[in-house]
């Protein structure tokens, strides 16, 4: 595969792959990358070279962290990392400016990082199934339309009178 160089769109959703290989930097014409659905555990660095990369999807796989690597795509604008194991999102994430949709249901996650209101960018955020308690963050995320979002205890919901929640 590697040696299709002009290749824009990649989907190897559903292939038990258990990991990505470095050669995927290769090509470095992708746009879409969709590796759900497999028994992947890490995201490789070798992924950060995909410097074309709009869309990555991840979901459904055994994915423990987001490395602060990841900010290195810069033209991504959509992340679905759901259904994962997930446990933390790394302030890092705050320089992938361009997101718009970021999804991380079905996780472990137990905090929102105030960087996370840097992500100007974003109209779509994801974060229902975790083990959020507070998500104060959000409230800054002026572009926001829509909000997946259960929270653990959460004693003032004030902060989210402007962000549609489903």
């Amino acid at each position: 595969i590697t040696q299709l160089s002009n290749l824009t769109s990649l989907d190897l959703s559903s292939n038990q792959i258990t990991s990505i290989p470095d050669a995927i930097a290769q090509l470095s014409n992708l746009t879409k990358l969709h590796l759900g659905g497999n028994q992947i555990t890490s995201i490789p660095d070798a992924i950060t070279q995909l410097s074309n990369l709009t869309s990555l999807d991840l979901s459904s796989n055994q994915i423990t962290a987001i490395p602060d690597a990841i900010t290195q795509l810069s033209n991504l604008t959509s992340l679905d990392l759901y259904c994962n194991q997930i446990t933390a999102i790394p302030d890092a994430i705050a320089q992938l400016s361009n997101l718009a949709t970021l999804d991380l249901r079905y996780n472990r996650i137990t905090a929102i990082p105030d960087a996370i209101a840097q992500l100007s960018n974003l109209t779509t955020l994801y974060l229902r199934d975790n083990n959020i308690m507070r998500a104060d963050a959000i409230a800054q995320l002026s572009n926001l339309t829509t909000l997946y979002l259960d929270l653990r205890d959460e004693p003032d919901w004030d902060y989210y009178d402007e962000v549609t929640t489903e």
